[in-house]
């Protein structure tokens, strides 16, 4: 197998008969670096998002005080979808049209890692621009700006309640009325310690994580949906996190919080902790112990430069070795399908929203993956176990054998679908299988719902 072949299996979005991939590590990262897809396929912005956000919360306001659905509500609500659709749909044509589709597997594992619960109108807008502005932006720096720009982010500062969290002695809590009731919320500094940065079981205490979230008061989002830091809700005096003092100006700065989470990003505890994970998430459930400390050493000796560390991991010989080990997710496993089957951006621009949801949105969610995020902090899971169930796997065969029916109205011939989507090391068994298949529907299915396809 090339190192094209491999690397769109591996490191990209599969394999494709518009993609012929590229010939070595070098031109890999080239390609990342470049990440010319945003620019074909544009996203909400975070301040797009905002005020598609702010709009619908006053149209919504103004309709519960009338008693009815205005057309300022109904326009300001089809904006917000329309957004939030859009959105979905330019990461999906990046993730088809791109030679390698590199850019987009990070984006989602970034996705995972500082997941975001989209479960409302106004969280889904303001979640692609998260998207867009913070992991597609950031995820070539260092992971120091990464996690900035996450933490400072009004989808996650609303998903993890960072804006009702005050300070016990800050002017906001010192002047509340008597029945209202604010306090410390420690969710955010938690999860920035334990899923964010250094992991759980990391060298830090219960007192490290109420200390930052003393030290974390301030960050907050306005009515208009944007970021804000607000000294009203700042607990006075500095904070001991991790052995260290922070804070303590008069007036409080954001850039004293900034300085935490700089010294935060490069950790040891930290480094190890992100260099598993990608290794887990694009090679091994069981990661290969040197690949992992190769990546650890080169995220110390950068401080956190992702482009280094990502450059270790597309050349490591570990990396290769275990080939075909991890199980494909379903949004993998469906950008993969639509690949191998030559679709491409422009006719996903061209779906109509069922279009959209039938053949990428649906049997994502049915494979237990939903487009909205993980509904938990801790991200999607990596053990294959978690995605092959009996339910989950018999979605995944459905997906196969139907779809492609639905999608298209000329199949291809199954041989020669079996080596564009698997490469030229197919698997014995499948090559029995398709040859013996009794309709090309069923050639085809048979090929996406082996298990060589549902691997990477």
């Amino acid at each position: 197998m090339t190192y094209a072949e491999f690397s769109l299996i591996r490191f990209g979005t599969g394999l494709s008969p518009r993609h012929a991939g590229v010939g070595d590590a070098d031109l890999l990262m080239q390609g990342l670096r470049e990440d010319a897809m945003v620019a074909r396929y544009p996203a909400l912005s975070t301040p797009e998002a905002s005020r598609l956000a702010y709009d619908f919360a006053m149209a919504g306001r103004a309709a519960q005080q009338k008693g009815d659905d205005s057309p300022e509500y109904i326009r300001t609500k089809a904006a917000l979808d329309a957004g939030a659709e859009a959105a979905v749909r330019a990461r999906l044509a990046r993730a088809l049209d791109d030679e390698t589709g590199f850019a987009d597997r990070l984006a989602l594992f970034w996705a995972s890692h500082f997941t975001t619960r989209a479960d409302s109108a106004n969280l889904r807008v303001l979640q692609a621009a998260f998207h867009e502005d913070v992991l597609r932006a950031h995820q070539r720096g260092r992971f120091s700006e990464l996690l900035r720009a996450a933490t400072l982010h009004p989808a996650m500062l609303l998903y993890l309640d960072q804006s009702s969290s005050v300070g016990p002695r800050s002017p906001m809590a010192i002047n509340q009325r008597k029945k209202r009731r604010l306090g410390l919320n420690e969710n955010h500094a938690r999860e920035l310690l334990e899923l964010h940065s250094m992991g759980v079981g990391a060298d830090y205490s219960q007192t490290d994580v109420r200390q930052l979230a003393r030290l974390m008061t301030g960050l907050s989002v306005n009515e208009k949906r944007e970021f804000v830091f607000e000294l009203r809700r700042v607990e006075p005096g500095a904070e001991t996190v991790l052995g260290t003092r922070y804070g303590g100006g008069r007036p409080a700065k954001l850039s004293e919080i900034e300085e935490f989470l700089n010294d935060l990003a490069v950790r040891p505890d930290t480094a190890s902790f992100i260099c598993t994970k990608l290794a887990r998430h694009f090679c091994a459930d069981d990661p290969p112990a040197g690949l992992v400390a190769d990546m650890q050493a080169r995220f110390q000796q950068t401080d956190g430069d992702l482009m280094a560390v990502y450059d270790v991991l597309v050349r490591h010989p570990e990396a290769r070795d275990s080939f075909g080990q991890k199980v494909r997710q379903p949004q993998d496993l469906v950008v993969a399908g639509l690949r191998a089957l030559g679709v491409d951006g422009a006719q996903v621009m061209g779906w109509t929203t069922p279009q959209l949801h039938q053949h990428y949105v649906q049997p994502m969610k049915r494979m237990g993956q939903n487009i909205n995020g993980a509904s938990q902090p801790e991200g999607w899971p990596e053990p294959a176990a978690a995605w092959l169930s009996p339910q989950l796997l018999a979605a995944r065969i459905y997906w196969a054998m139907v779809q492609p029916k639905k999608l298209m109205t000329r199949l291809p011939d199954p041989r020669s679908f079996a080596a564009t989507a698997l490469g030229p090391e197919m698997a014995p068994e499948v090559a029995t299988l398709v040859a013996r298949a009794e309709s090309q529907a069923d050639g085809v299915g048979l090929v996406l719902a082996s298990p060589q396809f549902n691997r990477r």
